[in-house]
């Protein structure tokens, strides 16, 4: 089975609406918008791509959407959060197959804040659909400021 690499257009958009910020990357979704004859086989279909966003192919033109790696959705998420008077830290176990905000109370008790299974099969999340959910989470509940251009 071929892992997932990137976070998908749907997946960029939704970041952009909660008001994330899209750092310059080497990755981008990109699709034609020039309708003349040339383009008709690129028109309108979202292609991967490496390389510059400011990039003209010959008369045609193209709308980018940077997208994030793991590595890069990883980066965007806090090393740690306080959530209902507990500081939690996040966690990513392979092994057994969770990435979440995890945390030990006074008492030795294990604490989550969120977190996400991973499963490999058809019903589960890969790693960056999990870590992209997190994510999602943390900008929702105010650990990660949205930098909304105003």
């Amino acid at each position: 089975m071929k892992s997932k690499q990137v976070l998908d257009v749907q997946q960029m958009q939704h970041l952009q609406e909660l008001g994330l910020e899209m750092k310059e990357t080497m990755l981008y979704w990109a699709r034609c918008v020039d309708n003349n004859p040339r383009a008709a086989t690129h028109y309108g279909k979202w292609v991967l791509i490496k390389g510059n966003n400011a990039q003209t192919v010959g008369l045609m033109h193209w709308e980018f959407i940077s997208t994030y790696t793991l590595q890069d959705v990883l980066d965007a998420l806090p090393a740690s959060i306080k959530h209902k008077d507990f500081r939690y830290y996040l966690v990513y176990n392979k092994s057994e197959g969770f990435i979440g905000y995890y945390g030990v109370d006074f008492d030795g008790n294990h604490r989550y804040a969120r977190y996400e299974e991973l499963y490999n099969g058809i019903d589960g999340l890969s790693v960056i659909d999990a870590a992209y959910s997190m994510l999602c989470w943390c900008i929702e509940q105010g650990y990660v400021e949205p930098n909304k251009n105003e």
